[in-house]
């Protein structure tokens, strides 16, 4: 598996626009890429966001973002994630992993 995953900050109060961005985002996504999508808030700094996506590979993953990237509401959704950054700290840092090894002892459904 083909893992990416993004850090960032979300300005305090922007929470709900957030998360209507990534639900319109993960439309545009699954029309294009076959991927799973898990998004963190810190517990001790509810400003910090991680996200992690999983793809099968990093071919479908690339080839999937070309289609993504051609949608014309991607650069919307883009466009006003970047608007609800922390204006302080918009760094978006993103990191490429492989998935190695998975242990699960919960009932994730």
């Amino acid at each position: 598996m083909f893992v990416k995953v993004y850090r960032y900050r979300v300005q305090s109060g922007k929470e709900e626009e957030f998360l209507s961005i990534q639900e319109r985002a993960n439309r545009v996504y699954s029309k294009h890429i076959p991927f799973r999508a898990v998004f963190l808030r810190k517990l001790r700094d509810p400003a910090a966001w991680m996200e992690i996506h999983w793809y099968p590979d990093e071919r479908i993953y690339r080839h999937g973002m070309d289609l993504v990237n051609s949608e014309p509401e991607i650069s919307q959704l883009w466009e006003a994630f970047q608007g609800i950054l922390d204006p302080d700290d918009s760094e978006i840092h993103e990191e490429y992993y492989d998935q190695i090894l998975v242990h699960q002892s919960i009932d994730t459904r």
